[in-house]
């Protein structure tokens, strides 16, 4: 009975220290194993996550552009026609892109020197802003230098004079496309107002006008993958209108 007794308690002994030990081994291997494979898994989420995320800012912002562009020289076909204005043009390093924003009313003729014009409203012109004055015969663009309650004071005197039934007078909306390479960044100007971020953390942008076929070219890269290059081809139609017009 005795024996039997020390054989029971014998079997019924747990795991000793050094079979605790390696199974403790054991299982932190696990663990840490587990661990690094949820951190790579966590790093390449995250990684994914952002390159996603400023893909997405990339395609939104060359989105942004090709509307500009194809917006650009919208109701100014007589103007530019006449070669008083460009729709899109480089100007010290930067993409402008012009269309008519508002029909202005004058209130009488101009003429030669004139520099403060009378119109009906006044409502949505801003100091710094863009006119342009045309006829048949020709025409002029001009800066505002202030707003009255019923006039506007151009920062130059007139050229020419104008017959107020014949003539049109149309406000400008100037959109500057830009690399602040500073703080790589792509801004984006309405008017005279302060120009805005477009897209943040660019390594390179650029554009090309080829006038001859009428097509523009916006392209950049962003620092995180320089490799990348990012571009939108445009064919705007406003431009095009008035070389078709012109053979």
């Amino acid at each position: 009975m005795k024996k039997d007794l020390a054989k029971k308690k014998k079997a019924e002994k747990g795991f000793s220290l050094l079979e605790s030990l390696i199974s403790l081994f054991l299982f932190l291997l696990v663990v840490l194993f587990s661990h690094d494979c949820f951190t790579a898994v966590r790093s390449h989420f995250f990684e994914l996550k952002t390159s996603e995320e400023w893909n997405t800012a990339a395609y939104s912002a060359l989105d942004r552009i090709k509307r500009d562009l194809l917006e650009a020289g919208w109701g100014l076909t007589e103007a530019m026609s006449q070669a008083i204005l460009e729709g899109i043009k480089e100007e010290e390093g930067a993409l402008i892109l012009l269309s008519r924003e508002e029909d202005l009313s004058l209130a009488g003729d101009l003429v030669i020197g004139q520099q403060m014009i009378e119109v009906e409203s006044v409502s949505h012109i801003k100091r710094g802003q863009h006119i342009c004055i045309f006829d048949s015969s020709g025409g002029e663009v001009h800066s505002v230098a202030s707003v009255d309650q019923d006039s506007i004071v151009l920062t130059s005197p007139l050229n020419a004079g104008y017959m107020q039934k014949d003539t049109s007078m149309v406000s400008l909306r100037e959109i500057s496309l830009y690399f602040d390479d500073s703080r790589g960044v792509i801004r984006r100007g309405v008017n005279a107002s302060p120009a805005q971020p477009l897209l943040e953390d660019v390594a390179s942008f650029g554009f090309d006008y080829l006038m001859d076929s009428n097509l523009v070219r916006v392209f950049f890269n962003l620092k995180m993958d320089e490799e990348e290059n990012h571009e939108t081809v445009v064919f705007p139609k406003n431009t095009a209108m008035v070389s078709f017009q012109g053979k």
